[in-house]
């Protein structure tokens, strides 16, 4: 079959940083070529120009194309396309006629709840309306639905249900990462790292304060990449106190935002991931990439107690899972394993785990792989 899968964002190999959105739409393209399928992954060009501040145009890795949204209906028909997978609703407004290539939906993230907690926007009302729109028009030309983990389901159908077409075939389709084998490095003291961009519905919770006197006291070393996304609307500066705090100890590195690859090698050299934030109902339903990116680099991940994410540690024993408040908690635990290092060799074993049996490509798109098939021998 032939398939667009349609990025957001600037995807690994075009030598930037990158986030879920462009990280999703890759894992989609990576995993449905493994499984047989011929895949060409398109680039928003306007979010290439956002985020390239090159002399010269970025690199793009095999089978990836940079184009503007509008140009992608054209694409389809002129080149023969079965699918064009699109992540959320962002550029429905822009896709013409696909003539005989049907639209997958892709819910990616709950894009509603993120607007609700990004109580600075003064355009808050209108954009939370535009974006019904937009949802309910794409989930209209829809020939089916998938969903980034089973935690969603309910609100997808929901969704669904609203834009009248219940009975759309409907997935779980996990993140595609490939596994990278872990190589932590031989320093005396624990090597933690904390990353991801500040969003208003992503806020620093217990560790914090739980990582300060264990830094005073020369048990660990933090590694912290946390800056924001070029997209970024939010007004970060509580978050950015926090994080000033930390970044100025003698024991911390921070680290400029780095490409997909640099930044997993510096995972897999670490000992541990912290990624413990505050609850609210965005994260709730959210499968939280970076996270799922340490996992997949065989670091061992201590997580929030209520996210999609959360079961995948505790049934591989890859992590700890603390209350996301709890500061004593986390930090004995660390404590517990800059003492002893051999306590995370059970964690490693379980992270990879995840990497090979839940987020590999092939693995993670195989429920898509089925439902494009199956609607392949309905639609024939």
């Amino acid at each position: 079959m032939r398939i667009v899968v349609l990025a957001n964002d600037v995807v690994p190999g075009m030598g930037m940083p990158v986030a879920a959105p462009g990280l999703r739409a890759w894992g989609l393209a990576e995993g449905l070529r493994g499984l047989g399928h011929e895949v060409l992954l398109a680039v928003d060009a306007w979010a290439v120009g956002q985020a390239w501040r090159g002399a010269v145009p970025p690199p793009r890795p095999r089978g990836c194309v940079v184009l503007a949204p509008r140009q992608v209906s054209t694409l389809a028909r002129t080149r023969g396309f079965d699918r064009l997978v699109i992540t959320n609703s962002n550029h429905i407004d822009r896709i013409g006629d696909l003539g005989r290539c049907q639209l997958v939906y892709d819910f990616f993230a709950p894009k509603m709840l993120e607007l609700a907690e990004n109580v600075g926007r003064a355009d808050q009302e209108a954009a939370m309306a535009s974006l019904r729109e937009r949802k309910l028009q794409a989930l209209g030309r829809s020939s089916a639905i998938i969903v980034n983990g089973a935690k969603k389901l309910d609100y997808a159908r929901e969704w669904a249900q609203l834009a009248g077409r219940a009975e759309v075939p409907m997935a779980v389709v996990n993140p595609g990462l490939p596994p990278l084998a872990p190589d932590p490095a031989p320093t005396d003291r624990l090597q933690i790292i904390v990353s991801g961009y500040l969003q208003p519905w992503s806020r620093p919770g217990a560790w914090v304060e739980a990582v300060l006197p264990l830094m005073d006291a020369g048990l660990v070393d933090l590694h912290l990449i946390v800056g924001e996304h070029w997209a970024s609307r939010y007004d970060s500066a509580r978050a950015s106190d926090l994080i000033d705090r930390l970044a100025t100890h003698p024991r911390a590195v921070r680290h400029g935002l780095l490409d997909f690859e640099d930044f997993r090698r510096l995972l897999s050299r670490c000992h541990v991931n912290v990624d413990v934030f505050e609850r609210n109902p965005e994260r709730e339903l959210a499968m939280v990439t970076r996270s799922l990116v340490a996992l997949s680099a065989g670091l061992p991940t201590m997580h929030v107690d209520f996210t999609e994410v959360s079961p995948w540690i505790a049934e591989h024993d890859a992590g700890w899972l603390v209350p996301e408040g709890d500061v004593t908690s986390v930090r004995e635990i660390l404590r517990s394993v800059a003492v002893d290092r051999s306590l995370l060799d059970a964690k490693r074993a379980g992270a990879r785990s995840i990497a090979e049996n839940i987020t590999e490509p092939r693995v993670a798109a195989a429920p898509l792989d089925r439902l494009l098939r199956r609607g392949d021998e309905t639609s024939a």
